[in-house]
C-alpha cells in the first residue's frame, strides 16, 4: 500500500497580515521617493556650485581689470598723474584753493583721461571768480586750467576744467 500525503495536516506558509503588507509597500514607496528627492537635491547642489564657480571667476577677472586700470601708468599716463589721485586728496586740494565767496556745485573726476577734472562753480562776484582761477593756476596740484564761458555781470556760474597734477605735499 502506498501512502498518500495528508494535506490537511501540512502547515500553510505564513502570510503577512493585511496591514503589514500595506505598511511594507508604503515604506518601499517612501524610500523610493526620498531617494529620488536626494538625487535631485544633489544635482541642484552641483549646478549651484558650478554657477558659483563661474561667478567667482568673473569677479576675479573684474578685480584684475580694476587693479590694472588703477595701477600707476595705466592708459599710458605717467605714474605722477594717477599715483596720488585719490578722490579725498583731489577734493581736499580743490577745497584749499576755493575762495570764501566761491561755492563748488559739482566735481567730476575722469580717471580714464589722466584724472581730468570738471568743476561746476558758483561765484558771488567776478572778483571771487578771478581769485579762484588765479589760485588754481598757481597751485602745483592742478595743470591745464581752462575756464568755461562766463558773464561778468553779478554772480558767475560756470565750469572750470583742469588736470590733476598732484604736485602738492
Amino acid at each position: 500500500m502506498s501512502r498518500q500525503p495528508d494535506f490537511s495536516s501540512t502547515p500553510r506558509p505564513a502570510r503577512l497580515p493585511r496591514w503589514d503588507g500595506a505598511l511594507l509597500a508604503l515604506g518601499v514607496l517612501a524610500f523610493a521617493a526620498s531617494a529620488a528627492a536626494t538625487w535631485r537635491a544633489r544635482e541642484e547642489a552641483g549646478e549651484a556650485s558650478r554657477r558659483a564657480a563661474g561667478v567667482q571667476r568673473e569677479v576675479e577677472q573684474q578685480a584684475a581689470r580694476v587693479r590694472a586700470l588703477s595701477a600707476p601708468g595705466a592708459n599710458g599716463e605717467p605714474a605722477r598723474a594717477t599715483g596720488g589721485s585719490s578722490p579725498a586728496r583731489i577734493v581736499a586740494a580743490v577745497a584749499a584753493v576755493l575762495p570764501p565767496e566761491v561755492r563748488l556745485e559739482r566735481l567730476t573726476i575722469d580717471y580714464a583721461h589722466g584724472a581730468a577734472l570738471e568743476m561746476g562753480v558758483d561765484a558771488k562776484s567776478a572778483e571771487g571768480w578771478d581769485r579762484l582761477l588765479e589760485r588754481l593756476e598757481r597751485s602745483q596740484d592742478f595743470a591745464e586750467v581752462a575756464p568755461g564761458p562766463e558773464s561778468r555781470e553779478g554772480e558767475v556760474r560756470t565750469v572750470v576744467r583742469a588736470r590733476w597734477a598732484g604736485g602738492g605735499p
